[in-house]
């Protein structure tokens, strides 16, 4: 079987729809002549959760507001239901991808200056990072 049958295979036995964005955790394993590829679905935050479901309803991600996060995990769930990888919204924001992967991961303190430079390439409002 091509890697391509097996794939869409492994997906529909997993219950897996692919959109932008989707990350999935695939292993590959050997019985005799065989290849069986495992696809797991991706594991999400309760918070990226609750965006992806606003997005769904309201069409944008602007709306969110989870108070007890962390700002980088803020950052970091928005970016992912927004469809965007670490280095385009880098790109966006005007900032290193390094400087957001520390930022994300909460390694790097982030000032206001930065937040709106995120906010905006984000689409969300400067209060959905500080709130």
């Amino acid at each position: 079987m091509k890697a391509g049958r097996l794939f869409e295979k492994a997906l529909k036995q997993a219950d897996i729809s692919l959109t932008a964005g989707t990350e999935l955790k695939v292993q590959v394993r050997r019985q005799g002549n065989h290849l069986h590829l495992i696809v797991s679905p991706p594991v999400m935050s309760k918070f990226e959760e609750t965006i992806l479901e606003r997005s769904k309803r309201a069409g944008l991600v602007h709306e969110v507001y989870q108070p007890d996060l962390p700002v980088g995990e803020k950052i970091r769930a928005l970016r992912k239901a927004s469809g965007q990888t670490l280095e385009a919204l880098s790109k966006k924001a005007k900032l290193s991808k390094g400087s957001l992967g520390s930022i994300e991961k909460g390694d790097r303190p982030v000032g206001l200056a930065i937040l709106k430079k995120l906010a905006q390439a984000l689409g969300v409002s400067l209060a959905v990072l500080t709130g």
